[in-house]
């Protein structure tokens, strides 16, 4: 539960009298509010040391002798749930000096210090009865870290949305400046929704994913279900019947070997479509994607909640992702990257972190963009192509391996059927031509953009002042054809994948841009 404290101006002091002199210490900054966990704490904690204790309890009742598993048990339960009431009763928090100040602990007392500057997103999360008792998990998360910096579990809907807005406020207010905290609050006005989506826009990002995929997982999953659950005579039974229809199948004619394969394809496209869009529509439900001030927030799912913010002044790298079918049907997805999520692991992606917006429109894309860099329009820059030899060089590389294909497998099998493989050549050359015309880059004093891709495309937007490092890059082949890529380093590249980069640079023109970024983004961060 939390508690909101008046505002102090400015630091007082304190007189205090020391080995017989009066001295004049400073005071302590008061807190703008102050909370404890919820008293349902101790519901969810009692409920996770049953779940962790189920497995345990299976061998020392079942396999020795049952009165000494369960004094085991009983101890084991009996610490659990002290450390629970230790940790309930002896945590607390609190904002104040530009800090979040968590303490807990009775005989061994921890005293953690967050600086608001740090604080990269705050994210809670609510399963069903997390949502059925009104309360959430909230975590926060700081530049840098490879988890959560502090877990508050659990708290009140309305007190981790307090202290999102006090963190938020005590980060944005200069410390020279006299407005408190609460001040800036009110003047950051009500929460703008800036996007929407509907169960309609939900099925298209399911229609517009990677079905095949997920068919094949359901399918795996399914299999390995039969193979734990049913014994092992049920087991032998359906793999006999399914070796029983592939060999009747294949004693088929030609046709109707083709019918089958054919309509097994679709079914499982067809599978994979389904769940596919289930999927999405059970992840983002109720997707809200909406602004106050400088604070970015989405709040989205169905059966497990979940609702982050962050400050859009710590967006390392935004990209504009477009996959085949997204292009097909014009629309994109926007992924942003913050300080520290590198480090995530890749299991965050499917809880739709690090995801701005699961689907939009691609010409209304242009006229978010100010949302996340507000100055962006201000900072026109024209798209310029890198050397043309990029389409003499994928081509060579392409029909190489054609050739070689063609060579081996002409060999292989003495049949010179196989030559067909060099049929592809043109094919080769159109794909290599479209990937020249989406590859590129655009240069301003603020933002850099690079852009790649043939069959999907991916644009991706850097602030110049967040660039940690500039690589030129050569390998064996662009040092014969005097080429470079250009790869930009920034703090967090885990959901954009792996930030901007441009291939097939004059190498002239490669270290002129590398330079030129160098120098505006240490003229941006130092403020030259």
């Amino acid at each position: 539960m939390l508690s909101k404290l008046p505002p102090q101006a400015g630091n007082t002091a304190e007189a205090v009298e020391r080995n017989g002199q009066s001295l004049l210490l400073p005071a302590l900054d008061q807190a703008l509010l102050q909370g404890r966990l919820h008293p349902l704490t101790l519901v969810f904690a009692f409920l996770k040391i049953i779940r962790r204790m189920i497995i345990p309890a299976i061998p020392l009742l079942f396999l020795g002798n049952r009165w000494v598993g369960l004094s085991i048990l009983g101890a084991m339960l009996s610490l659990s749930v002290i450390h629970a009431l230790v940790r309930y009763f002896s945590f607390n928090y609190r904002v104040a000096s530009g800090e979040l100040i968590i303490k807990q602990g009775i005989l061994e007392r921890t005293e953690r210090h967050i600086p608001l500057e740090r604080v990269q997103e705050i994210s809670t999360e609510q399963d069903l009865l997390h949502r059925l008792l009104g309360v959430v998990e909230a975590k926060i998360e700081t530049a840098g870290s490879e988890g959560p910096e502090a877990s508050l579990s659990v708290v009140s809907r309305e007190d981790v949305e307090r202290l999102r807005e006090a963190i938020a406020a005590q980060a944005a207010t200069p410390k020279t400046t006299g407005h408190t905290a609460e001040e800036t609050v009110s003047s950051q006005g009500a929460r703008e929704v800036v996007r929407q989506l509907s169960i309609q826009d939900l099925v298209l990002v399911g229609l517009t994913s990677n079905h095949l995929l997920s068919a094949l997982a359901l399918f795996g999953m399914l299999w390995a279900l039969v193979d734990d659950l049913f014994p092992d005579t049920i087991y032998q039974q359906i793999a006999t019947l399914a070796q029983g229809a592939a060999n009747r199948l294949l004693e088929q004619d030609t046709q109707s070997v083709a019918i089958v394969t054919a309509l097994g394809i679709v079914a499982i496209l067809l599978l994979g479509i389904l769940f596919s869009t289930l999927g999405s529509v059970v992840l983002f439900y109720g997707f809200t994607f909406s602004r106050r001030g400088e604070e970015l927030h989405r709040a989205y799912g169905l059966l497990t909640h979940r609702a982050s913010s962050l400050p859009r002044r710590r967006i390392q790298v935004l990209e504009i992702e477009e996959s085949f079918l997204r292009r097909l049907f014009h629309l994109a997805t926007l992924r942003a990257d913050t300080v520290g999520t590198r480090s995530r692991e890749d299991g965050e992606k499917n809880k739709g972190r690090g995801v701005l917006l699961p689907i939009i429109p691609r010409d209304e894309v242009s006229s978010i963009l100010p949302v996340f860099f507000p100055d962006l329009d201000s900072d026109p820059a024209e798209w310029q192509r890198v050397s043309r030899l990029a389409i003499r060089r994928g081509t060579l590389k392409g029909a190489s391996v054609c050739t070689l294909v063609a060579a081996g497998a002409t060999f292989y099998y003495q049949n010179p059927i196989w030559l067909w493989l060099l049929a592809l050549l043109p094919a080769v050359y159109l794909i290599n031509l479209l990937r020249y015309h989406n590859l590129g880059y655009a240069l301003g004093d603020r933002y850099f953009r690079t852009r790649r891709g043939w069959l999907g495309r991916s644009t991706h937007i850097v602030p110049i002042r967040k660039a940690q490092a500039i690589e030129v890059r050569q390998t064996f082949f662009d040092r014969r054809l005097g080429l470079a890529s250009l790869i930009v380093d920034t703090a967090g590249q885990a959901y954009t994948g792996g930030g901007p980069q441009i291939s097939n640079l004059p190498l002239a023109e490669a270290y002129q841009i590398a330079q030129t970024l160098a120098h505006r983004a240490a003229a941006t961060q130092w403020g030259r």
